[in-house]
């Protein structure tokens, strides 16, 4: 039973540092935060983007989401630097 628990405790807080680590993306200037894809599982980000950004954005946006509470790990290999 206290799996099932431990579970949705991850569930929640791996929604939350989701929402989060979005939300700070997009109010960073100079970040395309809107067309940046956030996923998060057992507390490792997932950064992905269609859109080519720079290599400074993509340092940027990694800095913000390790910056989260609750972050383990930050995956940047989705995000197509130019």
């Amino acid at each position: 039973m206290a799996n099932t628990v431990d579970n949705a405790k991850q569930a929640g807080s791996d929604t939350w540092i989701t929402t989060k680590v979005k939300a700070d993306l997009m109010t960073e200037s100079g970040l395309p935060g809107s067309d940046i894809k956030v996923e998060t599982s057992q507390g490792v980000v997932s950064l992905s983007s269609d859109v080519a950004v720079t290599q400074s954005q993509k340092a940027e946006a990694v800095r913000i989401a390790k910056n989260i509470k609750g972050v383990q790990a930050v995956m940047s290999d989705g995000l197509k630097a130019e």
